[in-house]
């Protein structure tokens, strides 16, 4: 099981946003690499990075602070935000990214979807947002009324490296993981599945570890960090 600190990156700086809303942002780190730095020396592994206006608008205003991270720290990264052509792909590979994920173009153009998940097989994961039941793009503005069974049901057989499965609905707001959601998805695919938004404790990791989910990779923290109310240390000795 692999924790993944969160870095969300809105105008070149470290943010935090209330269930995906962009208007409350709160910038936690003026510098995205200091505070990836500070993960690192922590013992971090991994580290999950949003481009949050990439997500919103479909362009990154934030690939110069992924370079940078990528470059001054050994961390491996999964990277999203906007990613919607084989370009951004290539670059973000190019740079040192070790996962990338794929948000609206996944259901948006599916033939797309297909011919990235074959391209690079294992380096694509896919971001389940789920608000209120339904799948939410576009930065969580865009909802959409999908039929989750069958879209899982299509993918199953690809090389997909993840499916990240975030309630919106709990994000930054620190009222625990949603089990119920983060279950009926992996009950539905045989693809590893990491569980994002609610953290608000260690104890949510060590729950987590003790249902012993054979199908989940791992879990994102993000404002329990930033609040210091959630130790790393002490959630990495959990995982263990």
């Amino acid at each position: 099981m692999i924790l993944f600190p969160a870095i969300d990156l809105k105008d070149g700086k470290c943010v935090r946003l209330i269930q995906g809303d962009f208007e409350q942002s709160k910038v936690y780190n003026a510098s995205p690499v200091d505070q990836a730095k500070l993960f690192e020396d922590l013992g971090i592994e991994w580290l999950h990075c949003v481009d949050l206006d990439g997500a919103l608008e479909g362009v990154s205003k934030n690939i110069k602070c992924i370079e940078e991270i990528c470059a001054k720290t050994k961390l491996k990264i999964q990277c999203g935000g906007g990613i919607r052509t084989e370009d951004q792909i290539v670059k973000l590979l190019d740079i040192g990214i070790s996962n990338i994920i794929l948000g609206t173009v996944t259901f948006e153009d599916a033939d797309f979807f297909t011919s990235m998940v074959n391209k690079f097989p294992n380096l694509i994961s896919i971001a389940l947002d789920i608000k209120n039941d339904q799948v939410a793009t576009k930065g969580w503005v865009d909802v959409r009324n999908i039929d989750l069974d069958s879209f899982l049901n299509s993918i199953n057989d690809m090389k997909i490296n993840s499916i990240i499965c975030t309630d919106v609905m709990r994000d930054g707001m620190k009222k625990g993981i949603n089990h119920k959601m983060l279950e009926n998805i992996m009950n539905k695919t045989n693809i590893p599945c990491v569980a994002s938004g609610g953290v608000s404790s260690v104890d949510d990791i060590s729950l987590l570890k003790k249902q012993n989910y054979k199908s989940l990779k791992g879990a994102i923290v993000g404002k329990a960090i930033y609040d210091n109310e959630f130790d790393i240390k002490n959630a990495l000795e959990v995982i263990a």
